[in-house]
């Protein structure tokens, strides 16, 4: 025959168990729950962020051909304002294409800082001990 006492300390830790497992099981459904808000907050900054983005852009277009045909009309040629407006955004556009074109050169994209750590753990590890 069974010892009571073990019987209650067998439901005691069967009980602790299903707590246990009911307790991580409603700890992983806050986190699914709270990830999933902030997922779709990201998703909602970013939908707002892009539209203010390309407003502000077709504004700077306007912008732009108003220049064009503000110069145009006190130049008498809606080609020299263009290319009195136009001139610095490609003189600017090849400035950034050099600059990218020099930063994604294969010498700047080894990661340095890798191999400096690489080397120091190795000087490290292969360093005498007193």
């Amino acid at each position: 025959m069974r010892d009571p006492a073990a019987k209650g300390l067998g439901a005691l830790l069967g009980d602790s168990v299903r707590h246990a497992a009911d307790l991580v099981g409603g700890e992983f459904e806050l986190l699914r729950r709270e990830t999933d808000g902030n997922i779709r907050a990201i998703l909602g900054l970013v939908a707002a962020f892009g539209t203010a983005s390309l407003l502000v852009l077709a504004a700077l277009m306007l912008f732009v051909v108003f220049l064009v045909k503000g110069l145009g009309a006190l130049l008498g040629s809606e080609v020299a304002g263009a290319l009195v407006v136009g001139g610095p955004f490609a003189v600017a556009a090849l400035v950034l294409l050099v600059l990218g074109m020099r930063r994604m050169s294969r010498e700047n994209l080894a990661p340095r800082r890798f191999e400096r750590q690489v080397a120091r753990d190795a000087r490290m590890a292969t360093r005498p001990r007193d």
